[in-house]
């Protein structure tokens, strides 16, 4: 039994071919709205909820799990962390795919930071109206700053009640959290932050999987800076495609 560590547009391609292959699966998603993309076949179970070493250790041996394919975001690394860990420790196999870098040549007025903190502040300075497309998790860090008062911030988050309540909690006020799925297109970017009148906007490098050129592309246009929060180094071993992971698991399954 494969167990998948997902979440992600690439996650779910790999399921789609285990369906056809028929190789039984269990998908694991931190959060269950996730689960209405992973494909419904009889031989694939999903579980939702984030997961710490105790859950995955009993995953693991209660489901005779072999293989481990963690294809979870690549700035989600205390769950990549974690199942590295638990892996070694039970003797299975860890196979890592993570999508690739953005491309950013050609782009103006880009710039890279190491920490939400530092992503915050370097768009206080660059200027008045900001758009944050880096996720929930840090809202309250974005928020949270007596500089704030001064400047307008707007968070683009998952139309989740937990999300939301995150982003509320933070201080930020109903209007000024705009909820949806993603990856978003050139499209939507680019009419958003017109009409918005961003001029900062700060993200991630999610990669081509994670409308990360969207955006880039769009900003671009509008002549809106870009505050990208830096990567973690990624493992040296981990696969860049979907379809090497799957030649490496018929190997192992034969």
């Amino acid at each position: 039994m494969i167990l998948v560590l997902g979440g992600t547009t690439e996650a779910n391609q790999l399921v789609k071919i285990f369906v056809e292959k028929k190789w039984p699966a269990i998908v694991s998603t931190a959060h269950a709205f996730a689960g209405k993309f992973v494909p419904l076949n009889p031989l694939i179970q999903h579980i939702s909820g984030r997961l710490d070493e105790a859950d995955l250790k009993s995953i693991i041996s209660e489901k005779s799990i072999r293989i481990v394919v963690d294809a979870t975001h690549p700035y989600a690394t205390e769950i990549s962390r974690k199942a590295k860990i638990v892996c070694k420790s039970a003797g299975i196999e860890y196979i890592r795919l993570e999508r690739d870098v953005g491309r950013i040549e050609g782009y103006r007025k880009i710039y890279f930071v190491d920490t939400p903190d530092e992503a915050i502040m370097l768009a206080y300075s660059l200027g008045d109206t900001i758009f944050i497309a880096a996720g929930s998790k840090n809202a309250d860090i974005f928020k949270v700053n007596n500089l704030a008062s001064e400047k307008k911030l707007y968070i683009r988050v998952l139309p989740e009640e937990w999300s939301v309540k995150r982003c509320l909690k933070a201080g930020f006020s109903e209007d000024e959290v705009i909820t949806g799925i993603g990856p978003f297109s050139y499209n939507d970017n680019f009419l958003l932050w017109k009409k918005l009148g961003v001029d900062v906007v700060i993200t991630k490098d999610s990669g081509a999987a994670g409308g990360f050129q969207e955006k880039l592309d769009a900003a671009n246009d509008l002549g809106i800076a870009v505050v990208v929060i830096k990567r973690s180094i990624p493992e040296e071993d981990a696969y860049k495609r979907v379809e090497d992971v799957v030649d490496r698991l018929a190997k192992m399954i034969k």
